[in-house]
This record gives structure tokens, C-alpha cells and sequence, in this order.
């Protein structure tokens, strides 16, 4: 039955079927199929599990997040964190290239979602980049690997999606994505000069002194919004929920009163296409849920570990193992469906052999995140094709030495647990 189900889930995705109604069908399969059994599966269920999926507070964030996001853009602060990066770096060796690294660097801290910061950054910064003669591949794969961090540093939808799932403080989550999203900023950094450099790319005007307080000013209001968000959940002021719907306020704050540049019209078509985002995450948590559900009744968990037991009982070996089993699903499937299929079976175990969960809800969403920059399901990929044009394997190849430097940051955080959980440490004591 378990075996039938994942071969229809597979089929349907290789067939180029979303992944929501992949899943959705393979689980009908399952429940039809269980009547010719002996202990079939009630229809109802897949209602049941459904709204059961979608039953919990934290996820009411979500859709405020990317509601949020999509402010940013409208009411320009996409442009000003981008103008406050080239003051910083654009006359070193990478020019555009690396403040494209460090503008999605900025703009994690607002969004929370590696799409959305790869769609406003590169539209904003390949066209120009493009303008000086880089190569639009590697403009494109700058871009694509650079908004990998944004669901790492706070805040970010997917650690909320897997503190749904696991009961995990959203708090801890937050803070421990901090210096593993500074570390894999710092080594794309580091690629992207030394290629630069290496290829001669043109770099831009060194900023005079009152440029960089000019872009500093403007960007001073955007910058504080993580602060206010991340603050407010570890200060215990404000729930998740709540502080996401503060993050929609600022930036609204931020286009009608301060850069008066929002109108009531195209508050209207960000909410709509933020509506429209949000139903999509959340139906396809709906339909992993019931995913997830039957997986567990199926020993799903069980069958699973005791293979990987086969291998070795090391630990390190385990998070080897759990890590290439991730990368090799991020590359087919999207990251949601992961989380709500993997997370409910792979976080306990781990934790039975001392593994810290908010430590491995790190490892999994970089895992995810490198997926997010891999043929062939890649979105980031997909989105910076979308805006330019440029192949998807093209922007791939352009981007392996940048997968190379994500992979050295997930084994640091896979192996060194005080990379992740030193910050959370701090704010959060264990007893």
C-alpha cells in the first residue's frame, strides 16, 4: 500500500503535475485502493486531516509574512536596501554581483521567503548587471543562490512551518538561523570576489562619504523592521502571528506616511497576490498533512530508520545519510511537501540519538534551500529563468561554485551544533 502510493506520487511528478494535486491523488489512490482490503480507509479522513493540517495559530503567520513581502516591494524598499548595498560593497571586486549578495543578505530579514527576495532583487539587479557586461548567467546564479538565505535569517516561513509541525519555539528557531545565515552570506561573498576578480568584472564608483549617509538614511527605516519583528517574539511582547502582523503595518507605515510613495490601489494588488501565494502554501500543507498522516500509519517512520540502522548506528553517519536523502528530494519535490512528510518522522528519531531539533530544523531548511537552487525543480531557478530569459541549466552551471560554498556551510552546521544553537543559548536557558 505504501509502495503503491509513493509510485503514483512519483509518476504524477514526473508527468509535470503540480506537486500539490500529485500528492493529493496519490493519497485518493491509497484510501481507494485500502477498500479491497481488510481494514479499509474512510473517505472522510482526507477532509479530517485536511483542516486538521491547517489547524494551528502559528500558521496564521504565514500569509501576514508574505503579505509583507510583497509590501516591500510595492512601496520601494526593494530599491533602497539595494541603493544601501552598493554604498557598502559595489566598489570592490564583484561590484553588482556581490550587492546582490548582500542586498538579499537585507532583505531576508523582511521577507522570509528565498522566491520572493529572488524575484525583487534580480529584477532589479540583473538588468543592470547585464548593463556592465557580466555574463547573464552568472548574474542570474548570484542571485538565485543569494536569496537562499532568506528563510534562514529571521524571520522566516519555513522555520514557522516546521515549528508548526514539531511544537518548536519559534523564538529559538529565529535566533538560531542567525549565524548560519551570516556564515553562508560571508562564504557567497568570498566566491563571488574571488571569481570577480578572477574574470575582471567590472566593479562600481567607490561611494563618496555623503552617499552612503544619503543610502543609510534611506534605508535605516527598512532596516529596523527585523529588529522590531524578531524582537518583539524573543522579548515575548508579541506572538508570531502577531508580530508578522506588525512586520504588515510597518512596511505599510513605511509606503503611505514616511516614502508616501503606496497608493490604496496597489495596497489592494499586493494583498491580492499575496492571497494568492498564501492559498497555495496552504493547500499544499493541506494535502501533505494527509501525506503524512497515512506515511505514518504505514510505518513509513519505522521502515526508514530501521534501513538507515542497517548502515550504521554512528550519528554522524545518520545526519549524513538524513542530509543526502534531503538533497537528493529537494531536487524533485518542493520544500513544503518535504517538511510535513519528513519533519514528523525524522525530528524525533534524531532526537532519541541526541540530535537537537532546533539545531536540525537549521540543517533541514538549508537542505531545502539548496534544493530551491538544483535542476530540476529549482524555483529559484525557475524565477530568475522567468525574469531574464536565460536558461535554467545555464544559470545552474553558473552557480556550482556558490553550491559548493552552501554545502561546506551545511556540514559546518550539521556537525559544529554550537554554529546554531549559541544565540538561542543566550536568550533561552536551558533548565
Amino acid at each position: 500500500m505504501l509502495a503503491s502510493m509513493l509510485v503514483v506520487l512519483l509518476i504524477f511528478t514526473l508527468l509535470g503535475m503540480e506537486i500539490t494535486w500529485a500528492i493529493a491523488l496519490a493519497c485518493f489512490f491509497y484510501i481507494a485502493l485500502s477498500g479491497l482490503t481488510d481494514h479499509p480507509t474512510e473517505f472522510a479522513l482526507f477532509s479530517q486531516q485536511m483542516t486538521a493540517g491547517l489547524d494551528s495559530f502559528v500558521l496564521v503567520s504565514v500569509p501576514l509574512f508574505i503579505f509583507a513581502g510583497e509590501l516591500m516591494n510595492v512601496c520601494g524598499v526593494t530599491q533602497r536596501l539595494v541603493r544601501f548595498a552598493a554604498s557598502l560593497v559595489g566598489h570592490m571586486h564583484g561590484g553588482l554581483a556581490n550587492v546582490g549578495v548582500v542586498a538579499n543578505f537585507l532583505m531576508s530579514g523582511i521577507s522570509g521567503s528565498a522566491v520572493a527576495d529572488a524575484a525583487a532583487t534580480g529584477s532589479v539587479l540583473v538588468p543592470e548587471m547585464k548593463k556592465r557586461r557580466f555574463p547573464e548567467d552568472f548574474a542570474c546564479a548570484v542571485i538565485a543562490c543569494a536569496a537562499t538565505v532568506g528563510p534562514i535569517i529571521p524571520p522566516s516561513i519555513v522555520f514557522l512551518l516546521i515549528a508548526s509541525i514539531i511544537n518548536l519555539s519559534v523564538g529559538q528557531l529565529f535566533l538560531a538561523g542567525v549565524v548560519p545565515g551570516v556564515l553562508m552570506t560571508v562564504f557567497m561573498f568570498g566566491v563571488t570576489w574571488h571569481l570577480c576578480r578572477k574574470r575582471d568584472y567590472p566593479r562600481e564608483p567607490k561611494a563618496t562619504g555623503a552617499e552612503r549617509v544619503q543610502a543609510a538614511r534611506d534605508g535605516l527605516l527598512a532596516l529596523v523592521a527585523p529588529a522590531i519583528i524578531v524582537g518583539s517574539i524573543v522579548g515575548g511582547i508579541a506572538t508570531p502571528t502577531e508580530s508578522a502582523a506588525i512586520a504588515v503595518g510597518y512596511t505599510a507605515f513605511l509606503g503611505f506616511a514616511v516614502y508616501r510613495n503606496t497608493s490604496f490601489k496597489a495596497l489592494i494588488e499586493a494583498a491580492a497576490t499575496a492571497a494568492a501565494g498564501s492559498a497555495l502554501v496552504m493547500l499544499t500543507v493541506a494535502a501533505s498533512q494527509i501525506f503524512a498522516w497515512l506515511a505514518v500509519q504505514e510505518r513509513l517512520g519505522e521502515i526508514l530508520t530501521t534501513s538507515m540502522l542497517a548502515v550504521s548506528g554512528n550519528v554522524y553517519v545518520m545526519l549524513l545519510m538524513v542530509n543526502v536523502l534531503m538533497l537528493v528530494l529537494g531536487m524533485f519535490m518542493e520544500l513544503v511537501p518535504i517538511i510535513f512528510i519528513l519533519a514528523p518522522i525524522i525530528f524525533p528519531w534524531l532526537a532519541k540519538m541526541g540530535v537537537s531539533e532546533v539545531q536540525f530544523a537549521v540543517v533541514m531548511t538549508l537542505n531545502l534551500m539548496i534544493g530551491m537552487i538544483t535542476p530540476p525543480v529549482g524555483l529559484n531557478l525557475m524565477v530568475l529563468s522567468a525574469i531574464t530569459g536565460v536558461e535554467v541549466m545555464r544559470i545552474f552551471r553558473a552557480g556550482i561554485p556558490y553550491l559548493f560554498a552552501l554545502l561546506a556551510v551545511l556540514l559546518l552546521i550539521t556537525y559544529i551544533p554550537a554554529i546554531t544553537l549559541f544565540l538561542p543559548s543566550l536568550f533561552y536557558p536551558t533548565k
